[in-house]
């Protein structure tokens, strides 16, 4: 497998990519992320505006689906999660991935949609596995105030995942965030010195602006 200008530089061999290719490689380590449960970028930072005060919220979370071709980049949530009515107040959202290995930093501003039905949400509740849908089940709404420390599921399922049967108890909590970026900021640490660019794109997926940006 060929090595990217990024993956390369973190051996100490290669040049920064050119300000063209940088998208591509961004979106090719966002893909990559999806199918390998251990890249970097599996599990990055969303971060939303607080539904009552207007102050970030920022918290980890599973990156499910990504499309280069509609800028489209998917996680999963219990709709009852204070993230989900954020959402709804305020869609514009901002992802935060590094990967230590190639030294590379993505923030992207998007544009997020809630999925409570429809499609896109039967589509991903089917491929959702057991072990993940457990989370689902939870009797209590994320971030309700406990007397001590809760795992917040049925005591029967503390160690085990549920059958399919039961699972399907769960799909009333579950959602969909999808986003379209809007902006991308590109940050490559180098010990001779860092490179950052920016990228920006219209709502139809058309590139409207790519600029080098100091450090």
């Amino acid at each position: 497998m060929n090595q990217s200008p990024n993956e390369a530089d973190s051996q100490g061999a290669a040049a920064p990519p050119e300000l063209a290719e940088i998208p591509g490689l961004a979106w090719t380590m966002l893909r990559r992320a999806v199918a390998d449960r251990r890249h970097s970028f599996r599990t990055p930072t969303l971060c939303t505006a607080s539904a009552t005060d207007g102050s970030p919220r920022a918290r980890t979370v599973v990156l499910r689906h990504v499309d280069p071709d509609t800028l489209t980049l998917r996680c999963h949530t219990d709709r009852r999660a204070s993230k989900t009515a954020e959402i709804e107040h305020q869609p514009v959202v901002a992802w935060h991935f590094y990967d230590a290995k190639s030294r590379t930093q993505l923030r992207i501003r998007s544009r997020a949609t809630v999925h409570l039905d429809g499609p896109i949400f039967d589509e991903a509740w089917e491929r959702t596995a057991l072990m993940s849908r457990r989370c689902y089940l939870a009797p209590n709404t994320p971030g309700t105030p406990s007397d001590g420390p809760s795992p917040n599921l049925p005591e029967d399922l503390i160690d085990g995942d549920p059958d399919r049967e039961r699972s399907e108890a769960g799909r009333s909590h579950f959602a969909v965030i999808d986003s379209q970026a809007m902006e991308m900021d590109w940050l490559w640490l180098k010990h001779s010195g860092h490179r950052r660019a920016r990228f920006a794109w219209s709502p139809d997926g058309s590139l409207t602006n790519s600029e080098w940006i100091e450090p």
